[in-house]
Parts: structure tokens; C-alpha cells; sequence
């Protein structure tokens, strides 16, 4: 199974609470963590795009570094881990974005990768004036599968001449070409979803599952989703592989790991809790319920809470019995966790060895 690290680009890291340490998105913090999992083995590490925040006390994502810009600066200070930035299509031009992603790769040949993000926080768009009509929630993914085929167009040959509904594109070129291929990473889980990663993706990110308590349900979760995801890709005769997504709070033992679970729930920023989920879910009577914050808190991130071995079991269980080929992590305290991940957590997990 391959591992990987959601990068701390944004301030708050992955979880909306006081209780966490504040994770100022610096380019300190995001070099040192990504050498620190290329040291302990990671395969690849992921930054996202992020142009507005949720504000609160914490002033959760208002601060952010940029994707590919940050992953220009980690490609020549790494050597063997991949990188891969994320791109939303409405913000850069195709033709635009396959030349950054062309240069980048020229550093880092074979370690460079490409999220792509359809577009679902419409107040980060509108605030630029890019957002093309509520329509666009039904016709993004139609959006994105022309926008992977300018890039794909343009990395293969050097030139596109792709005429669409969205792109259209005469003798457009760039040069030089990448040296090596560049894999393309989506997030779909909607029928929509999962047919433009089929067709057009190379890994598919899910979030789902979670429960640590709960293993034999996550599997049959899983399984489904991985099921469907191979379903359409052998449609277009493709092979596509699942990445799952987690945040991990872990400890020496169950009762431990659950303290600090409730400990960071406790230091939830309702604020910008509100600001993300809008004041229409809130409790009225209690305020913020506490299951509401459990929800919403861990920015959808499914939240592996348990000892070091209970959560290790629970990786292998997901690779082998549910064909999870890659997870990809975040954790409270990115500066510490990882050392621990990587002292108790990763020597335990048997589909790493």
C-alpha cells in the first residue's frame, strides 16, 4: 500500500479547533514535513488550492500558501517522493496550467503528479468574479474532462487544437514536453465523479469510512466505492486505483487516543464552523450541537481515532480486503505526529512490507 501526506498549506492544517497546534502555513513547515516523510518512505505528498477561508478564532484556511508555487520550490530539495499539486480548473487555463505542470516536471521527472479540483466552494470564485452561474455544479465535471484533454493533448504532442464547448484551442503549444508521464488525481464520489476519474484520472480520492469502531462496515464502504470506480474504468478500459483519505489521532492505547479526540472537539471554532456548514444546520436551542461539530470540524476527513495498533490493523483491512491501493494522511500536529506515525504506526502495518 502506498502512503501519503496532505500538506499543511493552509492555516489549521484539517481540523477547525483551538485545541490544535495553529499550523501557520509557512514554507519552513511544509519543506520539513515533506523530507520528513520522504525520509520515513512516503510515496507522494499532496497540497491542495485554497483562496478563501472561514475566518472564526482560528482564522481557519484564511492563510495559504499556492500550490503549484510551493511544489516548484520542494521538487529540487527532494529526490524521491511525489508531488502533486492541485489545480482548479475555473482559477488557471489549461494551456497555462500544462505548462507550470511541464516545468515542474522537468525538475522532478517521474515524481510529478496533478490534482484536479472541479470546483465546489462557489464564494472562492465569485470573489474573483470566475464563478460562471450556479449550472456549474451540474456541468463541472463535463468541464473538467475537456480540461484534462487540452492538457493531455498539450504534454503528449506540444500542440492542441481541441475544439469543445468549454476550450477551444488553435495550434496552442507548448515546449519543451514533459520527459515522463503525469499522472492525473481526482476526488469524485458522485456517479459524475467517478466516471470523469475513470475516464480521465489515474487515482481517484475517496472520503469515507473512518470508523475505527466500526471496521466491517468501512469495508463494505469501501469495497462498493472501489467497486464502482473499476466498474466505469474498465468501461473506458482503464485501470484506476482509490486513495482514502484520514485524519489520524492516535495513541498508546484506545482510551488515550479517544481523551485527545474529545480534547479537540472540545476547542472547536464555531465560528468558522458556521461559516463552513451555514448557520441553516445549527442547533437553535444548544447552540452548535456537539455531533454537528464532530461532522463538520474535520473538514469531511474521515478521523481514525485508536491506539497505534488498532489503527494499523485498520489501514491493513482497507488495503488488502477492500483493494484500497494508497492512503494519504493528516494529523493534529503535523510537526510531531509524524515522527510518532512513523515510530508506532508504520513498522506495524503489514501492507508495508
Amino acid at each position: 500500500m502506498e502512503i501519503g501526506i496532505f500538506l499543511p498549506i493552509a492555516k489549521g492544517g484539517f481540523i477547525i479547533s483551538k485545541n490544535v497546534p495553529p499550523t501557520w502555513p509557512t514554507w519552513e513547515l511544509n519543506r520539513d514535513v515533506t523530507l520528513k516523510c520522504e525520509e520515513l518512505g512516503f510515496n507522494f505528498a499532496l497540497s491542495m488550492v485554497k483562496f478563501r477561508g472561514f475566518g472564526g478564532e482560528t482564522e481557519y484556511w484564511d492563510h495559504a500558501l499556492d500550490s503549484f508555487t510551493l511544489t516548484a520550490s520542494l521538487a529540487p530539495v527532494t529526490r524521491k517522493i511525489k508531488l502533486i499539486p492541485s489545480v482548479t480548473n475555473l482559477s488557471l487555463h489549461p494551456a497555462v496550467a500544462a505548462r507550470m505542470a511541464s516545468t515542474i516536471e522537468a525538475v522532478c521527472p517521474s515524481r510529478f503528479g496533478l490534482n484536479i479540483v472541479s470546483g465546489w466552494f462557489k464564494e472562492e470564485f465569485n470573489q474573483m468574479g470566475l464563478w460562471p452561474g450556479d449550472e456549474f455544479f451540474k456541468t463541472r465535471y463535463d468541464y473538467a474532462k475537456e480540461y484534462v484533454t487540452v492538457l493531455r493533448d498539450l504534454w503528449s504532442t506540444g500542440k492542441s487544437d481541441f475544439k469543445g464547448k468549454y476550450f477551444k484551442m488553435t495550434d496552442a503549444q507548448i515546449s519543451p514536453k514533459p520527459t515522463t508521464n503525469i499522472d492525473i488525481v481526482c476526488a469524485g464520489q458522485s456517479d459524475n465523479g467517478i466516471d470523469f476519474t475513470a475516464a480521465m484520472g489515474e487515482r481517484n480520492f475517496v472520503i469515507a469510512g473512518g470508523n475505527s469502531n466500526d471496521i466491517e462496515s468501512d469495508i463494505k464502504t469501501f469495497q462498493s466505492i472501489t467497486s464502482r470506480l473499476q466498474e466505469r474504468a474498465d468501461h473506458y478500459k482503464r485501470n484506476v486505483g482509490t486513495i482514502a483519505l484520514f485524519n489520524i489521532i492516535a495513541a498508546e492505547t484506545d482510551q488515550e487516543a479517544e481523551k485527545r479526540f474529545e480534547y479537540i472537539v472540545d476547542g472547536a471554532d464555531e465560528v468558522a464552523i458556521k461559516n463552513l456548514v451555514g448557520q441553516a444546520e445549527l442547533d437553535k436551542s444548544d447552540g452548535m450541537s456537539r455531533s454537528l461539530k464532530k461532522k463538520s470540524m474535520f473538514m469531511g476527513l474521515p478521523t481514525l481515532v485508536g491506539s497505534y495498533s488498532k489503527i494499523a490493523s485498520y489501514l491493513d483491512r482497507v488495503h488488502y480486503e477492500a483493494n484500497v491501493e494508497a492512503c494519504m494522511f493528516a494529523f493534529p500536529d503535523f510537526e510531531n505526529d509524524i515522527d510518532i506515525f512513523g515510530e508506532k504506526i508504520l513498522p506495524k502495518l503489514e501492507s508495508r512490507k
